[in-house]
């Protein structure tokens, strides 16, 4: 009889390991993404951020999160340099996530040292053509277009809610002695203030994104008896692109805006204008093609057409990042994945009458 009861126990235990270890990604999603100082079950659970430390609040607006890049940062990541080879600046040295869970951004950084090199080029070309012109990196993530614009001595506001990328940005920053020139501001941009869930995107986590976006989303056929790995949602508090004027340095009155944010790049435009009459803003870079995946909706096409709008009446007009193919604005939805919109009274737009070359 000891006999059965050991061979049960034995079971068992034998049996609890393989459970943990077939569905570790389910049970422990911090196993997956990083050092979320949390175990999630298999239901639909907020992550909570910890090391609060690094967090305060901006004194001028107290619903902006500011993170110190100033502080220790211990954390041990694997921090590759990247390879872009320019002849005016040094390539960096950028902290990335384990490519197992982040194929994308961090496979392609670690393989060969490079992520989006077209858009990155056309970038830094036009950061060096008009002097005194800084950065507001919405969607940082781990902080590439952050940490280059660094290397041309521009400041950067670079916006990341998500704890696991800030705490990577914030060793990059230090490995790269480029404090002083980033201010990091924790929060999501919204259409207001509010508390939101980032859906933390397993093999893919650049691809996070605002939950309320699944709505959107086309419906999805379920296919019986396929097991569905459940979200990591994470509570991100949200601003407003208006509201970062009220953290804007005094030198701060020239910015290109980078946007990635994984679908919401249109609704972001609904609460801009303050920014937009305060800022000269040469080029709005961005990711559009999320937003025709989400064009079905209703609400999605209308706030697309309110930000094509937007940029149209305040002279933008859209071109491929080759900076060489004007795109129309009446075939946007034939436009391709990623997309800059040039303010052609501030920098050079191709093939148009009214480019003026950069501004001195």
């Amino acid at each position: 009889m000891k006999l059965i009861k050991r061979y049960i126990i034995i079971f068992c235990t034998l049996f609890c390991l393989y459970f943990i270890i077939a569905y570790k990604n389910r049970l422990f999603p911090s196993f997956i993404l990083g050092k979320f100082h949390i175990l999630s079950t298999d239901k639909n659970v907020t992550v909570k951020l910890k090391d609060l430390q690094y967090y305060y609040q901006s004194k001028t607006n107290p619903n902006i999160i500011l993170y110190d890049v100033k502080q220790e940062n211990s954390w041990k990541f694997q921090c590759p340099f990247t390879k872009y080879k320019e002849s005016d600046i040094s390539d960096v040295q950028i902290c990335i996530y384990n490519p197992e869970h982040d194929e994308h951004i961090s496979g392609q950084l670690n393989d060969y040292g490079k992520w989006e090199p077209v858009v990155v080029r056309s970038f830094l070309r036009l950061l060096r053509a008009i002097p005194n012109t800084h950065l507001i990196d919405v969607g940082a993530n781990i902080g590439l277009y952050t940490l280059l614009a660094t290397q041309l001595n521009r400041h950067v506001l670079s916006i990341e809610p998500l704890h696991d990328s800030l705490i990577r940005l914030h060793k990059s920053i230090q490995l790269n002695n480029v404090e002083n020139f980033v201010t990091v501001i924790a929060n999501a941009i919204g259409t207001k203030h509010e508390k939101l869930q980032l859906n933390i995107v397993d093999k893919n986590i650049g691809g996070s994104y605002l939950s309320i976006l699944d709505k959107m989303k086309p419906p999805v056929k379920i296919i019986p008896d396929i097991v569905i790995t459940p979200k990591v949602l994470a509570d991100v508090d949200t601003i407003v692109l208006d509201d970062l004027i009220d953290i804007y340095p005094s030198y701060f009155k020239r910015a290109i805006l980078k946007l990635d944010i994984e679908g919401f790049e249109a609704y972001a435009f609904q609460n801009a204008t303050i920014l937009f009459n305060k800022t000269e803003i040469p080029a709005v870079y961005m990711e559009f093609g999320k937003l025709i995946e989400l064009k079905s909706s209703n609400e999605m096409m209308a706030a697309i057409k309110y930000m094509i709008h937007f940029l149209k009446i305040r002279n933008y007009e859209p071109y491929e990042v080759n900076d060489i193919n004007h795109l129309s604005f009446d075939n946007w939805e034939k436009w391709p994945w990623d997309i800059v919109f040039k303010r052609c009274d501030l920098c050079r737009c191709a093939g148009m009458d009214k480019a003026v070359g950069s501004v001195e």
